[in-house]
Protein backbone atom coordinates (compact mmCIF):
# COMPACT_ATOMS: atom_id res chain seq x y z
CA UNK A 1 0.00 0.00 0.00
CA UNK A 2 2.85 2.41 0.84
CA UNK A 3 4.31 2.05 -2.64
CA UNK A 4 1.01 3.03 -4.23
CA UNK A 5 0.67 6.05 -1.94
CA UNK A 6 4.20 7.19 -2.69
CA UNK A 7 3.74 6.68 -6.43
CA UNK A 8 0.46 8.63 -6.38
CA UNK A 9 2.02 11.50 -4.43
CA UNK A 10 5.05 11.47 -6.73
CA UNK A 11 2.91 11.60 -9.85
CA UNK A 12 0.93 14.47 -8.34
CA UNK A 13 4.17 16.41 -7.75
CA UNK A 14 5.29 15.71 -11.32
CA UNK A 15 1.88 16.77 -12.66
CA UNK A 16 2.15 20.10 -10.85
CA UNK A 17 5.62 20.70 -12.28
CA UNK A 18 4.58 19.80 -15.81
CA UNK A 19 1.44 21.89 -15.40
CA UNK A 20 3.63 24.91 -14.71
CA UNK A 21 5.27 24.47 -18.11
CA UNK A 22 2.04 23.90 -19.99
CA UNK A 23 0.05 26.71 -18.35
CA UNK A 24 -1.49 28.75 -21.10
CA UNK A 25 -0.69 26.09 -23.71
CA UNK A 26 -2.87 23.34 -25.06
CA UNK A 27 -3.21 20.65 -22.40
CA UNK A 28 -3.14 17.72 -24.87
CA UNK A 29 0.42 16.56 -24.08
CA UNK A 30 0.93 14.46 -20.97
CA UNK A 31 4.11 14.24 -18.90
CA UNK A 32 5.19 11.03 -20.63
CA UNK A 33 5.21 12.69 -24.06
CA UNK A 34 7.88 15.31 -23.31
CA UNK A 35 11.13 14.81 -25.19
CA UNK A 36 14.36 16.63 -26.00
CA UNK A 37 12.65 19.17 -28.23
CA UNK A 38 10.51 20.19 -25.26
CA UNK A 39 13.53 20.14 -22.92
CA UNK A 40 15.44 22.52 -25.18
CA UNK A 41 12.46 24.91 -25.06
CA UNK A 42 12.22 24.91 -21.26
CA UNK A 43 13.60 27.88 -19.36
CA UNK A 44 16.29 27.11 -16.74
CA UNK A 45 13.63 27.42 -14.01
CA UNK A 46 11.33 24.99 -15.86
CA UNK A 47 14.18 22.50 -16.30
CA UNK A 48 14.93 22.69 -12.59
CA UNK A 49 11.25 22.32 -11.68
CA UNK A 50 10.80 19.30 -13.96
CA UNK A 51 13.86 17.50 -12.61
CA UNK A 52 13.07 18.34 -8.96
CA UNK A 53 9.55 16.96 -9.47
CA UNK A 54 10.91 13.85 -11.13
CA UNK A 55 13.41 13.27 -8.32
CA UNK A 56 10.72 13.82 -5.68
CA UNK A 57 8.43 11.31 -7.41
CA UNK A 58 11.26 8.79 -7.63
CA UNK A 59 12.24 9.25 -4.00
CA UNK A 60 8.65 8.84 -2.84
CA UNK A 61 8.31 5.66 -4.88
CA UNK A 62 11.59 4.37 -3.37
CA UNK A 63 10.28 5.14 0.13
CA UNK A 64 7.02 3.33 -0.63
CA UNK A 65 8.90 0.25 -1.80
CA UNK A 66 10.91 0.43 1.43
CA UNK A 67 7.68 0.22 3.44
CA UNK A 68 6.85 3.84 4.32
CA UNK A 69 3.13 3.90 5.07
CA UNK A 70 2.44 7.48 6.16
CA UNK A 71 3.85 11.01 6.36
CA UNK A 72 5.97 10.42 9.48
CA UNK A 73 7.42 7.21 8.08
CA UNK A 74 8.06 8.85 4.69
CA UNK A 75 10.40 11.40 6.26
CA UNK A 76 12.32 8.78 8.22
CA UNK A 77 12.60 6.37 5.31
CA UNK A 78 13.61 9.09 2.84
CA UNK A 79 16.33 10.29 5.21
CA UNK A 80 17.58 6.74 5.64
CA UNK A 81 17.54 5.99 1.91
CA UNK A 82 19.30 9.25 1.12
CA UNK A 83 22.04 8.74 3.70
CA UNK A 84 22.46 5.07 2.84
CA UNK A 85 22.65 5.47 -0.93
CA UNK A 86 19.31 3.74 -1.46
CA UNK A 87 17.68 6.20 -3.83
CA UNK A 88 17.29 5.08 -7.44
CA UNK A 89 18.14 8.64 -8.59
CA UNK A 90 20.76 9.62 -6.02
CA UNK A 91 22.28 12.76 -7.54
CA UNK A 92 21.17 16.36 -7.12
CA UNK A 93 18.95 18.16 -9.59
CA UNK A 94 21.81 20.28 -10.95
CA UNK A 95 23.67 17.12 -11.99
CA UNK A 96 20.67 15.82 -13.92
CA UNK A 97 19.87 19.20 -15.52
CA UNK A 98 23.45 19.56 -16.74
CA UNK A 99 23.56 15.99 -18.01
CA UNK A 100 20.24 16.37 -19.83
CA UNK A 101 21.46 19.57 -21.49
CA UNK A 102 24.48 17.61 -22.74
CA UNK A 103 22.38 14.57 -23.72
CA UNK A 104 19.96 16.64 -25.77
CA UNK A 105 22.74 18.63 -27.43
CA UNK A 106 22.93 15.65 -29.81
CA UNK A 107 20.16 15.93 -32.39
CA UNK A 108 19.68 12.16 -32.58
CA UNK A 109 18.78 12.13 -28.84
CA UNK A 110 16.06 14.77 -29.11
CA UNK A 111 13.20 12.36 -29.95
CA UNK A 112 13.98 10.41 -26.74
CA UNK A 113 11.27 10.87 -24.12
CA UNK A 114 12.42 12.94 -21.16
CA UNK A 115 11.75 10.26 -18.53
CA UNK A 116 13.77 7.75 -20.62
CA UNK A 117 16.62 10.24 -21.00
CA UNK A 118 16.66 10.71 -17.22
CA UNK A 119 16.83 6.95 -16.77
CA UNK A 120 19.68 6.71 -19.30
CA UNK A 121 21.61 9.61 -17.75
CA UNK A 122 21.21 8.05 -14.31
CA UNK A 123 22.43 4.67 -15.63
CA UNK A 124 25.50 6.31 -17.14
CA UNK A 125 26.25 8.21 -13.94
CA UNK A 126 25.88 5.06 -11.85
CA UNK A 127 28.25 3.10 -14.12
CA UNK A 128 30.61 6.06 -14.71
CA UNK A 129 29.97 5.74 -18.44
CA UNK A 130 30.25 8.72 -20.76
Amino acid sequence: MGGRLAAAVGLAVLALVVGRHTAGQEQGQGWAAYDGRDWRGFTPAEKRAYVVGFLAAGALADAGRAGAEGPAALGRVLDSLSRGGGLRFPFGHTVYVTQLDEYYWWENHRPTRLYLALWEVNRRLATHER
